[in-house]
């Protein structure tokens, strides 16, 4: 379930338990001194209108109701600031992270603020955000970005999805080959606009949403959703809790439903829970604390949909509902609901195809490395490899067949260096690891140039004792990679 808080952040930061928030973003008020407001206006033609337009003709503007908050305070940093971040402290997981979004004129007071509250060797990065947006001073230099401060509870325990990224263009993609190109490249610590073939009504790196996107809901500092998405996806993992308690239009709320997280949001702006309000008009997932959206949900269709892994029964390891949460977000779209392998929270998976079961084995893979600290990055061209410690292996994919044996199919001897086996089963996960001359010298062959391995995962052949078995016993394996330089 998720939550969105009416009222002062403090007092309801200081009820939440410790440790209890996966990631936390805030985008807190910048301190500028100013009344942040949009004002939504109509425009009609009219012969006695106050405007010119479109062929010279007078056109009439009434203006349709402000959103606003007052931008100011006496002691920013030691009476704002500091108590709330002191609690975030407190409520974040050790391996959480928080992302501290803020502009130039606190920045450097915030940066002290933070390494005192966190310790300066839990900071991670400073985020650039450049943006070409807005009015250009003429008395300085024109100030075209944010800072986000990226933090993390223990430097040596916490997630960083970098399979999950998106990637941007290369400047120059002919100095780096067609394969390279077409996968794109990791973004940086600084996000700005691309040079080449950009929407002006798709920029997510606009400091708010352009006045003529389709994205734009009515709040004077809304942040595109895209922004917030590669945090989400990068520091977090489905199933996760994210907690934004400066939650001006909700977007961190609308990133979770679409992603697969769950989040908790706090605003005291009446405006803001308005704008939210119709922002998930209808959506049953989310409990509303001291506010009422219904009267704001006039004329809007519900959207009652099932986005969030729903809970089973305690039978399965933390580890195996990690998996099915991710397999749960991942399914949306794909199929419809099995009748298969009931009580367990992949009774809909056997009915994928062939090839969208083994892209979705990939990714748990992947999601599930993330989440024991083990960096990856996919490999050119397939969803179903991946990259660690410069070792590409070959994921293989299997749900437990009904003779209760693992069939793992399409091993081909090419230039991967290993062959990742990843199985489940109606209650359990299962890994091994093998080098790929390894594999096939003990595989099957099932065409001219693949081999496959079929095996029980309560008795397995001794050739594969030493390189996996349970998740846990296959992670010892993957730590112990040799380095290998690509």
């Amino acid at each position: 379930m998720n939550h969105i808080y009416f009222g002062d952040n403090f007092p309801i930061l200081q009820k939440m338990p410790s440790e209890s928030v996966d990631l936390i973003y805030i985008d807190p008020p910048f301190n500028t001194g100013k009344t942040q407001k949009r004002t939504t206006i109509k425009t009609v033609q009219s012969e006695n209108g106050d405007r010119k337009g479109f062929q010279g003709k007078n056109y009439e503007t009434t203006e349709l109701g402000t959103k606003a908050y007052f931008d100011s305070f006496d002691d920013y940093i030691d009476g704002f600031l500091r108590p709330r971040l002191v609690e975030a402290y407190r409520i974040l997981k050790s391996d959480g992270s928080l992302y501290f979004h803020i502009d130039y004129r606190e920045v450097h007071y915030c940066k002290i603020l933070l390494d005192e509250i966190f310790g300066r060797e839990c900071f991670m990065n400073e985020i650039i955000w450049a943006y070409d947006y807005g009015g250009r001073a003429k008395s300085k230099w024109p100030a075209k970005h944010d800072n986000i401060y990226f933090y993390v509870k223990t430097p040596k325990k916490y997630h960083f999805n970098t399979s999950e990224l998106d990637r941007e263009r290369y400047m120059a993609p002919g100095l780096v080959g067609a394969e390279k190109a077409e996968l794109g490249k990791l973004p940086t610590d600084t996000w700005w606009r691309e040079y080449v073939d950009y929407d002006i009504n798709d920029n997510w790196w606009m400091t708010i949403v352009p006045t003529n996107s389709k994205e734009r809901i009515g709040y004077p500092t809304q942040k595109p959703k895209k922004l917030i998405d590669r945090i989400v996806k990068a520091s977090s993992l489905p199933g996760s809790t994210v907690l934004d308690f400066f939650a001006g239009s909700g977007t961190v709320g609308a990133s979770c439903l679409d992603l697969g997280r769950n989040f908790i949001l706090i605003d005291n702006n009446p405006s803001s829970l308005e704008v939210m309000a119709k922002r998930f008009a209808g959506i049953s997932e989310i409990e509303w604390i001291d506010f009422n959206p219904v009267p704001f949900w006039k004329d809007i269709p519900p959207k009652v949909e099932e986005r969030t892994f729903s809970k089973v029964e305690r039978r399965f390891s933390p580890e195996f509902e990690m998996l099915a949460a991710t397999a749960s977000y991942l399914k949306e779209g794909l199929q419809e609901k099995s009748e298969l392998w009931k009580g367990s929270p992949f009774e809909w998976l056997l009915q994928l195809p062939a090839r969208q079961k083994g892209a979705l084995g990939g990714r748990l893979v992947a999601s599930w490395c993330a989440s024991k600290g083990l960096p990856t990055a996919r490999s050119k061209g397939s969803s179903e490899n991946l990259i660690i410690n410069g070792n590409k292996l070959s994921i293989k994919f299997s749900t437990l067949w009904n003779n209760g044996k693992y069939n793992f199919q399409q091993i081909r001897n090419d230039d991967s260096d290993y062959v990742l086996c990843f199985g489940i089963s109606p209650t359990e996960a299962h890994c091994w690891v093998l080098e790929l001359k390894y594999a096939i010298g003990n595989a099957k062959r099932q065409h001219e140039l693949e081999y496959w391995i079929s095996f029980t995962p309560k008795n397995p052949p001794r050739w594969l004792d030493g390189f996996g078995g349970s998740l846990d016993q296959a992670y010892e394996v993957l730590k112990n990679l040799k380095n290998k330089k690509i």
